[in-house]
């Protein structure tokens, strides 16, 4: 009797590259990956990432924008918010708010340990962008 495998091994030549697409769709192809392909699509992978992050740091500019237009902000005065308050007055999340000010992307400050926002320094900011994305 001879040993026979439980299922067909197909040669790794045989095997076509799997895209981001594609294991985005059905994240099973994973199991049939050639190890050799992971780094390419890691680095891929790493590379859209951060083309969403700007994206994402673009639109969410211009949505605020539109709320400093129409002079919601003005209601504010000249107040120092803290992450928590931005976020819920923008009506976005406070870690998107920490982020992009840990990335430089939202003007604010440190008060030791604690990180502020100046509503006019964010609003002109903001503006700014909008103005750039348009």
């Amino acid at each position: 009797m001879s040993y026979q495998a439980p299922h067909p091994v197909t040669p790794r030549a045989s095997l076509s590259p799997v895209t981001i697409e594609e294991l985005l769709a059905d994240p099973s192809l994973t199991r049939g990956m050639v190890r050799e392909s992971v780094p390419g699509l890691l680095t891929e992978l790493a590379s859209r990432l951060a083309a969403l992050k700007t994206l994402e740091g673009t639109l969410v500019a211009l949505m605020l924008s539109e709320r400093i237009a129409h002079g919601d902000c003005k209601t504010l005065g000249s107040a120092l918010l803290s992450a928590p308050q931005l976020a819920k007055f923008f009506g976005v999340l406070q870690s998107w708010i920490r982020e992009q000010a840990r990335l430089g992307n939202l003007p604010s400050f440190k008060l030791g340990h604690y990180v502020r926002f100046r509503i006019e320094e964010v609003e002109r900011f903001l503006a700014e962008r909008a103005i750039e994305a348009a």
